[in-house]
This record gives structure tokens, C-alpha cells and sequence, in this order.
């Protein structure tokens, strides 16, 4: 019965304290300094403070990996450094794609030797000095040695030659069996997996080439604030490297399932990295702007606490306040949105409240 009454009592204390005005004599009054404004109703853009992290952007990731097998004759390029589009970052050896690029140089020479053969053919033909039997027998062979060119050219590019380089067979026989891992993009190079000497299997991974442009801040958002957001919101990144400057996001995608014991969802942030001081890796505090709404405020000045109950103090009358429990949001630019407690255009003290508030606990109403 007693803990029954006692918890009736600390559940009845903010509106017993509510009750209790304040009153002031004009010489009381004199010595303290007070400002008045109204409850005013205006667009409010909460703000949620996220903790993440960065990771790169995915989808500017990227493995080097050769499609045959090869040995590393040559490592150009290790872990961070910076990369331009198509540097090269190794060199390697590979005795199947020399098979190919013999093979390739053979197509080449008989294609040659067959065009240059139909191009004279052809004139003799049109002339009448050849029958068109041998005129087609010849278009047929340069047909045939064409198709076997291309069908030669397919397989070194499925090999991972670009056409340059395989254009450049012809010019340099005696580099057969070489080819190059050039990196696919303007880069840093986080990862290498290979050495000099390595034989590496197709597929296997050479390098990670990371393009930072633009990274991920990975943030967990309460399902209690799902409300307040939605997905191109704006979001500014702040890292202890340079704890003064904002990075400028949005709000990616959000994951499809709740994590059961936090109650919260994961949150992908794009975050613009043009002078590329941001790493993966770093911690990151994030700040979500909200769905703007329409609602009553208060200047953040005005509030006060006792315990975990908000309060502002309602002007009755000059030297006379009586303090009004609220229920409140996050603060924004000096601003308190209200919920609920008190109506719009009802006067509040705005400034000197603290000293008002030591007034109301002298005369107990605390």
C-alpha cells in the first residue's frame, strides 16, 4: 500500500507543481531581468543525430583480376597509391594467351593475304580476265579468313586484352605471352594480393581500386524516428579529422529489416568527397534533416526542467507566473517544438527563467 501511494505522489508531482504560481513584488521584480514572447505556431525541420561510419561506395569499387592464368613478371603499383584510368598496374605472362596471340597473328596474316588477294581478283573479274568461279572461290576464302580473325579477336578479349593491345600485336610480336592489369578507374589502390614471381589464377583478385569521390556513412536509426525521414533526405557528416567542416550527403536507401534487439534500421548515406579527406574506416556523427511540419514552438530559452518534466512559465499578470508542464521534441536552431501542454499565442517568459525558477522553489513550488 505504501509504494502504491508513494509512486501516486511522484506521478502527481509535475501537475502539484504546475499549481504553484509564482509572485513577485515590484521590488523583486526590479532585480531580476525578464523578457516575454507568445507561443507561436511555424514549419519546424527536426534534426536526428545518427553515430556511423564510413566504408567505401560500392559502386565505385573495383577488383583487377586477370582472366587467364599468368605469372607476375612486373608489380607498377602498390597499396595507396593514387591511379589514373588505365594505368598500368602489372605485368604478366601467360604461355595459353600466347597460344592465343599466335594464333591471333596467324588469323591476321591470312586475312591480309586473302583481302589483298580478293582486291585483285575482284579488278581482274570485273575486267573479264578471271571466270566469276574464281571470283567467288577467292571472295569465299577472304570471307572465311575474316570470320577466323574475329573469332581470334573475341577470345583475347575475353582474356582481358583490350583492343589496343591487341592492336599493338602486330607491331610487337616479340612481347607475346605478356599482357597487362590496368586499373579500370581514377583511383587509390587500397588492396594488392600479388607479388612479383606469383603465379595467379584466373579470377584471382590482383588489386582493389577505390574511386573516393564519394563514400558511405553507415548510421542506425531508431525505429521511433522512421517517421521523420525519407530517403534523398539531407544529411551533414562531421569526422574528428576535421571536426569544423560539414560533408554534404543524402539519405541512400534504408535496409529492409529491423534489428530486433536495438529496434533500429540501417541507414546508407552518400557523402561527397571531393578533396578526399575522408576515409573508410572513420567514425562519422551525422545529422538527418526531417520532414518539415507545421507546429507550435518555443524558444529553447523558455524551457525548463524538473526531473524529466519540461516546463514553461505562462505570464498571468505582471509579477505573477505559473509554471505549465509540456511535452517537447528535439531542439532546432533555438527552437522546441511542443506537442502538447499549452495553446499557440499564450505569453511565456522567454528570458530569465532560471531566476524565475529559483523564486518558484523558494516558495516551494518545486
Amino acid at each position: 500500500m505504501k509504494i502504491f501511494l508513494l509512486a501516486l505522489v511522484l506521478n502527481l508531482l509535475p501537475l502539484l507543481a504546475s499549481a504553484a504560481d509564482v509572485e513577485l513584488s515590484a521590488e523583486q521584480l526590479g532585480n531580476v531581468q525578464l523578457s516575454t514572447t507568445t507561443v507561436t505556431s511555424r514549419e519546424i525541420q527536426p534534426r536526428l543525430a545518427l553515430t556511423g561510419m564510413l566504408t567505401a561506395d560500392q559502386r565505385k569499387s573495383y577488383r583487377v583480376t586477370p582472366v587467364v592464368e599468368g605469372m607476375v613478371t612486373e608489380l607498377l603499383a602498390v597499396e595507396n597509391e593514387t591511379v589514373r584510368k588505365g594505368q598500368v598496374l602489372a605485368r604478366l605472362r601467360s604461355n595459353s594467351l600466347g597460344e592465343a596471340q599466335a594464333a591471333y597473328l596467324e588469323a591476321l596474316a591470312r586475312f591480309d593475304l586473302a583481302r589483298a588477294e580478293r582486291r585483285r581478283i575482284e579488278g581482274l573479274w570485273k575486267d573479264g580476265i578471271v571466270a566469276e568461279r574464281r571470283w567467288l572461290a577467292v571472295d569465299s576464302e577472304y570471307k572465311s579468313a575474316r570470320a577466323t580473325l574475329e573469332a581470334r579477336r573475341r577470345l583475347l578479349s575475353l582474356a582481358g586484352l583490350p583492343d589496343t593491345q591487341i592492336q599493338a600485336l602486330a607491331r610487337q610480336p616479340d612481347r607475346l605471352a605478356e599482357f597487362e592489369l590496368t586499373s579500370p578507374i581514377d583511383g587509390l589502390v587500397t588492396g594488392v594480393e600479388i607479388e612479383s614471381g606469383q603465379l595467379v589464377g584466373a579470377g584471382q583478385v590482383g588489386f582493389h581500386v577505390d574511386d573516393l569521390s564519394s563514400l558511405w556513412a553507415e548510421v542506425r536509426i531508431p525505429v521511433a524516428s522512421l517517421a521523420q525521414i525519407k530517403l534523398g533526405t539531407a544529411a551533414s557528416v562531421r569526422v574528428q579529422a576535421n571536426p569544423e567542416h560539414d560533408y554534404r550527403g543524402r539519405l541512400q536507401s534504408l535496409a529492409g529489416k529491423v534489428e530486433p534487439q536495438s529496434q533500429t534500421l540501417g541507414g546508407r548515406i552518400v557523402v561527397d568527397n571531393p578533396q578526399g579527406q575522408l576515409r573508410p574506416g572513420m567514425y562519422a556523427s551525422v545529422t538527418l534533416s526531417g520532414n518539415v511540419y507545421q507546429g507550435l514552438v518555443v524558444p529553447a530559452s523558455s524551457v525548463f526542467r524538473v526531473g524529466e518534466q519540461a516546463y514553461v512559465f505562462q505570464v498571468l499578470e505582471r509579477g505573477r507566473y505559473r509554471p505549465v508542464a509540456i511535452d517537447i521534441g528535439a531542439v532546432t536552431d533555438d527552437w522546441i517544438p511542443v506537442r502538447s501542454g499549452i495553446a499557440a499565442d499564450v505569453e511565456i517568459v522567454s528570458s530569465g527563467v532560471a531566476e524565475l525558477k529559483s523564486h518558484w522553489q523558494y516558495q516551494g513550488g518545486a
